[in-house]
């Protein structure tokens, strides 16, 4: 089996340091990863008085977390160590736990994606805050606790 190597880059922080936050840019993605599927199986199967405005805004916050993931990985790209987004990965890494896989309720499924998206947003914003070391990365992390945070704002709304 072929080992990686760690790519040389401009980021001014040691080898270990790079490593770490490295490591936990991979766990944030796998939450991001488990909430992407997590949104689009609610998409899939909602039904209910708001279906199409439901089916939509979860097909929207599917799209943006996977945009969100997509940045997540390139960071750890750029710190040049590899991002890791396989289900194994995921299934290991993400603390969401298990989505019910016999939910059509609407109710159910916004309670669902909406805590999903505050469990997600709370892990990376922990990260973020041991970033200040990191401006880029932190910025990332920033970035994408702003859409969490705005999509979990927005289902709040629905359950009110």
């Amino acid at each position: 089996m072929a080992t990686a190597t760690v790519a040389k880059n401009s980021v001014a922080l040691s080898a270990a340091r790079k490593k770490e936050i490295a490591a936990d840019l991979n766990t944030s993605l796998a939450h991001l990863i488990d909430l992407a599927l997590r949104a689009k199986e609610a998409h899939w199967n909602v039904t209910g008085p708001n279906f199409h405005g439901l089916h939509e805004t979860f097909d929207a916050i599917a799209s943006d977390v996977r945009d969100y993931a997509d940045d997540i990985a390139e960071r750890a790209r750029a710190l040049g160590h590899l991002a890791h987004g396989t289900l194994s990965n995921v299934t290991k890494k993400s603390t969401l736990g298990d989505f019910p896989a016999d939910s059509a309720d609407w109710k159910t499924l916004v309670q669902l994606v909406h805590d999903g998206l505050v469990t997600t947003s709370q892990v990376i914003q922990a990260f973020a805050a041991e970033t200040e070391d990191d401006i880029a990365t932190q910025d990332v992390y920033i970035e994408v606790i702003r859409g969490l945070d705005k999509w979990a704002w927005m289902l709040a709304s629905h359950l009110s």
